[in-house]
């Protein structure tokens, strides 16, 4: 997690006066899943990593042996059940998650006043709103296709608002008794997504998140959709902007938002002589202390009870998340959410829908057959 490279430099700072018979190193490389790939397989992965529970690489190293088991110990007993449970792999816990993402639409707020935009709250008013855009010339959406993992959180802000229950969605999946092709609101929500990237950038395919949040930040685009991780970069990139995001406006009469595990903790079950200090280090990170560190130098919500997340740029979503409710927390089954990403991927360069949501059927069936 790039954004928050400075955020955890301070808290190993903060950590090493607590503990000065203990250094902590923070290593950060470009592509960080292929290196830990590497260092898996010599069996010498990091004493502490950041991973992603949903991701088949860190379930495959689970089941290799490769990450310690964490069930019970002290720096679990700070997570809130519902995270702790929705990381769990084969019922255990291998990952600590400490903080959580909202997934909404940001705007910097003095271009809209300059323009006369108003914020949307249905989808209706969405709609109207990237017409006027339009007849003014702007872009409405700045996209970064480029990278599926982004495309996914464009198709899940809009699923979530009709969605109901991820959970009964994966567990009648799971049961045979539902499909993304068969699921209206999977068809409605992705051909809501495919608006929103025919309103975007015309080369969206081609620009990276790095560049989405450059362009954003320059004026070429009036709407990013993205996450709560993305508001360190934006601020970063002008402080002097005045960025905010809205919750993807809602189209039932039952909208919830979603919190997903954004990062997270693991060990790595190595040769180093490091457990005692690595389980001392964990205890610290998901503390209340450290992680209402985190909370208010990332801007995010956290995974850890007691934290209180004060977000001055999300004032709306957090109302929303306060008024309407968070939907249950559950994951795919391991791998999905990578392959899904590549499909979605095809599905911007080719626009079938349909063939789309036939594959993700396939997918799920070939990850969860016996």
């Amino acid at each position: 997690k790039k954004e928050a490279v400075d955020t955890v430099d301070y808290l190993i700072a903060e950590f090493e006066k607590q503990h000065p018979d203990i250094d902590v190193e923070q290593v950060t490389v470009p592509d960080g899943e292929s290196v830990l790939m590497t260092r898996a397989a010599a069996d010498d992965l990091p004493d502490v990593f950041t991973h992603y529970p949903i991701y088949a690489d860190f379930t495959n190293f689970v089941k290799e042996g490769k990450v310690l088991d964490i069930t019970g110990k002290p720096c679990t007993e700070t997570i809130n059940p519902e995270y702790l449970k929705s990381a769990e792999i084969d019922g255990k816990n291998y990952i600590a998650p400490i903080s959580l993402s909202y997934l909404g639409i940001y705007y910097e707020e003095n271009r809209f006043k300059e323009k006369g935009y108003e914020v949307p709250e249905t989808w209706d008013d969405l709609v109207a709103l990237v017409d006027k855009m339009q007849e003014n010339g702007d872009t409405p959406f700045i996209l970064s296709n480029k990278e599926g993992w982004t495309i996914s959180d464009l198709w899940t802000g809009i699923m979530t608002k009709e969605i109901g229950t991820y959970q009964g969605f994966y567990e009648d999946m799971l049961a045979g008794k539902d499909s993304y092709s068969q699921n209206p609101v999977a068809k409605d929500s992705l051909e809501k997504a495919k608006w929103v990237i025919d309103n975007a950038q015309t080369d969206s395919i081609s620009v990276s998140y790095d560049q989405a949040i450059t362009d954003f930040v320059n004026g070429k685009g009036m709407m990013m959709p993205s996450g709560s991780f993305a508001l360190p970069s934006l601020k970063t990139s002008n402080p002097d902007a005045s960025f905010k995001v809205f919750p993807w406006p809602a189209y039932n009469d039952d909208p919830k938002e979603m919190l997903n595990v954004d990062w997270a903790i693991a060990a790595g079950n190595n040769k180093n002589d490091n457990k005692e200090a690595v389980d001392t280090f964990m205890q610290y990170l998901t503390s209340t202390e450290a992680a209402q560190i985190f909370a208010d130098r990332d801007h995010t919500p956290s995974a850890i009870k007691g934290v209180v997340a004060d977000i001055p740029e999300a004032p709306m979503m957090m109302e929303s998340i306060e008024k309407n409710g968070v939907l249950d927390a559950m994951a795919p089954p391991a791998g999905f959410e990578q392959e899904k990403r590549a499909e979605l991927q095809e599905m911007v360069i080719d626009g079938d829908i349909t063939k789309c949501l036939n594959k993700l059927d396939e997918i799920w069936k070939e990850l969860t057959a016996e």
